[in-house]
This record gives structure tokens, sequence and C-alpha cells, in this order.
């Protein structure tokens, strides 16, 4: 059973030891994903041209390696698609999961919990006596308790991303043999674009364990959902301490 230390210099409260196996696993994944596109860089591209300039072939190790270096980038995207994402989507779903249960069964009734699998997992609670409870990559996957005071800042931020789609009308054009006698389909006719703008909004809670000490940053993924984000972001600001 994890022993609770009490850290004299802050009111911050530790759970010992943190989620070793949840540490292991972000890193390990973060590892796979780094090194997958170089592992297929070096079969597909490295190796046949390193072949080709031992037998002294300069021009096809040039050729070849342009001709690979485009299959790869195939290879790439394709073992992306199929396994690097998928493995870590469950990877850090199955972590987030874990996580969540463990700010559900804090020692104080919880208000509020929500858990994140996005980006790398986490998790954070809200007891009703007005402690924050945090476990994520900020806090090396240990548990943190704070208090309003080492709360520095809550605020919601947002990325927004312009995507267009741009839709070719060509024209049918009828005349003479040389203006096209059974009719052709011309480049440059009307064309129709749309951008539409998408926004994603998470929220960053910046604290301080210690006055004059560091300020760390969780930051909560909320996808599209602004509105949750900022629901949050107002329950955190006016957190008070009950006990």
């Amino acid at each position: 059973m994890a022993s609770i230390v009490e850290n004299q210099a802050s009111p911050v409260t530790r759970i010992a030891p943190p989620n070793d196996d949840i540490r292991a696993t972000v890193d390990q994944t973060e590892k796979m994903v780094a090194r997958a596109p170089l592992i297929i860089l070096a079969v597909l591209v490295g190796l046949p041209v390193v072949a080709s300039l031992i037998s002294l072939h300069i021009g096809s190790a040039i050729f070849g390696g342009v001709i690979m270096f485009i299959i790869a980038g195939f290879a790439i995207k394709l073992v992306n698609a199929l396994i690097i994402t998928p493995l870590k989507t469950a990877r850090y779903k199955r972590a987030a999961s874990t996580l969540a249960g463990q700010v559900q069964s804090v020692s104080e009734p919880v208000s509020f919990w929500r858990s994140w699998w996005s980006g790398a997992p986490g998790a954070l609670a809200v007891t009703k006596l007005g402690h924050v409870v945090i476990v994520d990559r900020s806090t090396n996957y240990a548990q943190l308790w704070l208090g309003k005071s080492q709360i520095v800042n809550v605020s919601v931020e947002r990325e927004a991303t312009q995507v267009t789609n741009t839709k070719h009308g060509g024209r049918m054009t009828f005349g003479g043999v040389s203006n096209g006698l059974f009719g052709g389909y011309a480049m440059g006719g009307r064309s129709k674009s749309v951008t539409q703008t998408l926004e994603t909004a998470f929220l960053e809670i910046r604290y301080q364990l210690e006055p004059n000490g560091y300020v760390s940053t969780v930051v909560i993924p909320y996808g599209s959902d602004r509105r949750a984000a900022d629901e949050l972001c107002a329950v955190v600001t006016r957190i008070e301490h009950t006990a």
C-alpha cells in the first residue's frame, strides 16, 4: 500500500512511490514513436544507399536513395496509421483509466474529477475540502495535493487551425475543331474554397510547491469542448479550503 509522505516545507502531500509502471509505459511509448521512423528510414534508405556506395555505384546510390526515401515516407505513414497510433492510444487510454480510479478513491470526498490520454495520460480531482489532486507527466506520475495558495494561475488556452478545401470546376466548350469540336474539359473554370476553423481548447494550471519556488504546469486537453474547460477553470479559480 502506498505510504503518504508529508513535505514540511510546503503544504503539498505526495503519495509514494509514484506510478512507476505508468511512467515506464509513457517513456517506452515516446521512444517507440520517435524511433520507428528512423528505423524505417535506416532499413529502406540507409542500407541500399550504403550498399551502392560500397559497390562504387554513385548514380545508383543517389537515384535509388531518392526513390526509397519516397517509399519510406509512405511506409512511415502506413506504420503510424496501422500500428503506432493505435498502440499508443490503447496504452494511454489504459493508463488514464488507472489514474482516474486513483483520483476518485483519494482519502477525501471528491466533487469533480477528470482524466485524459491525449498527449500523455493524466488525471485530476477536486475534493470537497478544497484540494486539487493532480497526477500526470508534470508530477512525474506521483500524486500531488495542492491547496489554493499553491495554485499560481488557471487559464483556458486555445489553438485554432484553419483548413481550406478547394473545389475546382471546369467549363465545357463548343465550337470549331480548334476550339473543341466535341466539347472538352478546360482548366481554369470556377473554383470554390471553403475554410473551416478547427479550435482545440486546453486548460493550464500553474502551481508552485513552495514560496519562491519553481512553477510547474499541468495541461488538460479538452478538444473542441471549450465550455467544459471554462467550467473547470472557474471551479479551480474559486476553490476554497473548508477543513
